[in-house]
């Protein structure tokens, strides 16, 4: 495994290219450790993008295993294009593009995969990588959520990995259902909240104890006065505009119509402190602009994590409103009806419970998101059984964090 590691770093040397993805595999040398802390069936997975290949690295508790597939650098990211268009679409079938992307990235470890009875994979992701929903690749007859967990490995998660989580979820629900100037109105938003959040005792759904601020009362000062609870949850359901490498042009809308932005939230240190779960259901919330090396997906989650919470869900696409409430209230529901299932497969089993029917509902309104109906590709039929099965609406979730 040395060297592989040691070809590795002379091959991103002798094309003087930036040796920090190398220096971030190595660092990992003690997660053996603690995925042995974490049960069973957990593993780990880097992934180095080279000029001339994609190398990959497989962490077990028990070996480290390394992997390499020749691809030029360009073409591979020609396909994760293609790929991301595809999945975001959902008049395309992204299966084909979905398997190759596989085949890449993952048929080279697929017997070891099965040898170690893999369950969980965390993904440490690199370059455009981190732009490709893992769930959705598809090994020619399931996708990769049909088979494990996936959640999002960052260096920030890795203190928190094995902290004690909370078994009883008390939820602040905040949203943003009103047009302001360059945002669409988000109407289905309060519809998401109220059907997570239960803010009064009578409240006819919710699933979760807790609060809920709407539009003109979710504002900077009843943000910060909300997080001094310690809310075991929070949700966002806003746009959120993230300009790659500008804190000060990064920002969440809040519900006057004001921002929060990135430099603002990276000064109130430990502001999420206790918190178990920051969701970020908004457009767009993980992706940067175009050209981003992939980089800021994880930007706002890692920053999140620093800022105390255990765990991030954000989404790596606009999705559909009445989608997204579906999957997110059944994601709460059942953490909380079986407070031993972790945070990782109660997100499995939602997003399967749109991929198979078990949960539908009545419309599509999208959330600010504009389809790309004209991506090229084999149509996907829509099966009115499943109306949510395509990938556009249950892949663009990603954890990120403490996954327990």
């Amino acid at each position: 495994f040395q060297s592989f590691l040691n070809e590795m770093e002379a091959a991103f040397r002798a094309s003087k290219a930036d040796t920090g993805e190398v220096t971030r595999v190595r660092e990992a040398e003690g997660l053996m450790e603690t995925l042995r802390d974490l049960g069973p069936g957990t593993v780990a997975v880097y992934t180095v993008v080279g000029e001339q290949g994609l190398r990959s690295i497989l962490i077990t508790p028990d070996v480290q295993k390394g992997y390499f597939h020749k691809i030029p650098a360009a073409e591979l990211n020609k396909k994760i294009l293609a790929f991301r268009e595809a999945v975001r679409s959902p008049a395309v079938d992204p299966r084909p593009l979905g398997k190759e992307l596989y085949d890449i990235v993952v048929k080279p470890m697929e017997k070891d995969l099965e040898g170690a009875q893999v369950q969980t994979i965390m993904w440490s992701l690199d370059g455009a990588l981190r732009y490709v929903p893992v769930a959705a690749l598809y090994d020619g007859e399931r996708f990769l959520v049909e088979r494990f967990r996936s959640v999002v490995f960052t260096p920030a998660s890795q203190s928190r990995l094995k902290d004690p989580v909370s078994r009883e979820w008390r939820g602040l629900g905040l949203g943003v259902s009103l047009a302001h100037e360059g945002f669409q109105a988000l109407p289905n938003v309060p519809s998401e909240l109220h059907a997570i959040i239960r803010d009064r005792p009578n409240a006819p759904a919710g699933v979760l104890p807790g609060a809920v601020k709407l539009d003109g009362e979710f504002t900077k000062e009843v943000l910060r006065a909300e997080l001094r609870r310690r809310y075991s949850i929070v949700h966002l359901a806003s746009h959120f505009d993230f300009a790659p490498g500008t804190d000060k042009n990064s920002f969440l809308l809040l519900g006057d119509g004001g921002k929060l932005t990135l430099e603002e939230f990276r000064s109130m240190p430990q502001v999420l402190q206790g918190v178990e779960l920051l969701t970020l259901s908004a457009c767009d919330t993980a992706v940067g602009g175009e050209g981003a090396d992939g980089r800021e997906v994880e930007g706002f989650a890692v920053l999140a994590q620093r800022q105390g919470a255990k765990a991030v869900v954000a989404t790596l696409w606009a999705v559909a409103d009445e989608s997204t409430a579906l999957l997110m209230r059944e994601f709460y529901r059942l953490r909380m009806s079986d407070p031993a299932l972790t945070k990782a497969e109660a997100l499995r089993q939602a997003q399967l419970g749109l991929l198979t029917g078990q949960i539908r509902g009545n419309s599509s309104a999208d959330r600010g998101a504009k389809v790309n109906r004209g991506v090229e590709g084999r149509r996907f039929d829509q099966d009115p059984q499943r109306p949510y099965a395509h990938p556009y609406f249950w892949a663009p979730f990603l954890l990120m964090g403490n996954w327990k």
